[in-house]
């Protein structure tokens, strides 16, 4: 089917949120129809959530993005980057260490995102914000607060491999490479598509972290041409976070790098973090594939 083969990037942007709006609906009636059969209690489990975002994240991101590609007349696997590429495992070594060694600015950005207080004509949405992100943190507290083994792998399978694979298929995979069509620049493409994820994840005191998130995995793939290379990113920032709560959540040291004092010592560190993720990207686009995302 090559529905979409002749249109402009701009309409394919626009079928591939209509497209989204689509599976979101039908994710939460397929959902309340779940929920029906279990006696209504399916979102006050883990196991609920954890399925139910699972259900979310196939037909919200990743069905919508697969579908215009393959109406678009072109083949998944060539248009994602899902293939592997040159110097595949210096690469993956380089974007683990660019996780690791931006990992203190990131803590940094949301820290200084965490104190952002909106003027005092807006108070009712930084009320509405703030509801938001405390009925989040209540489904995170939910998901990652128990103790089984179980819930453990659960919180692995579906909040880090389906959400990394899933989210990076859409925004990154597609979005980000339609909006490089459309405004011919990658660094346009790279920050508008980490802007626009960072946006639909509606949580405001996570925003500014979450941009920088997006924008180095956008450009794990524009250097590499390799989308496993930011869903393998992805994945082990998701389960990174299953993992230190599951086996550090009560640690003293754990908690105060989760949530550190805005001291100067570590306004240093966030800045020597970015120096460093700077160099290694400067690496990491040296060894990848990015003579063939220029063509």
């Amino acid at each position: 089917m090559n529905t979409f083969e002749n249109s402009s990037p701009l309409l394919k942007i626009v079928y591939l949120f209509l497209f989204s709006l689509v599976g979101l609906f039908l994710a939460g009636s397929l959902v309340t129809v779940l929920n029906g059969f279990v006696g209504g209690g399916l979102m006050q489990s883990a196991w609920g959530i954890r399925i139910s975002s699972g259900v979310q994240m196939v037909l919200m991101f990743l069905m919508p993005a697969i579908t215009l590609v393959v109406w678009s007349g072109e083949k998944p696997l060539t248009v994602l980057g899902l293939h592997s590429s040159n110097n595949s495992s210096v690469l993956y070594f380089l974007a683990f260490a660019i996780l690791l060694v931006g990992m203190p600015f990131i803590t940094l950005l949301s820290q200084l995102n965490q104190m952002l207080v909106l003027p005092e004509w807006l108070s009712g949405l930084e009320l509405l914000m703030r509801n938001f992100e405390e009925a989040a943190q209540a489904t995170t507290n939910l998901l990652l607060g128990g103790t089984s083994i179980w819930g453990f792998l659960g919180n692995i399978i579906f909040i880090g491999a389906f959400a990394s694979v899933a989210e990076e298929v859409f925004f990154r995979g597609v979005l980000q490479k339609l909006l490089g069509k459309l405004f011919k620049n990658l660094h346009t493409s790279v920050w508008l598509a980490a802007f626009i994820f960072s946006l639909m994840h509606m949580q405001f005191y996570g925003f500014l972290p979450r941009i920088v998130l997006g924008a180095m995995l956008g450009y794990l793939f524009v250097y590499s041409n390799n989308l496993w290379i930011p869903i393998f990113v992805h994945f082990l920032n998701n389960a990174l976070v299953v993992a230190l709560n599951f086996f550090f959540k009560e640690n003293s040291i754990y908690q105060s790098l989760e949530n550190p004092s805005m001291s100067l010592s570590f306004i240093a560190v966030g800045f020597i973090s970015l120096g460093l993720l700077i160099y290694l990207f400067v690496l990491y686009r040296g060894k990848g594939d990015y003579r063939v995302e220029r063509e």
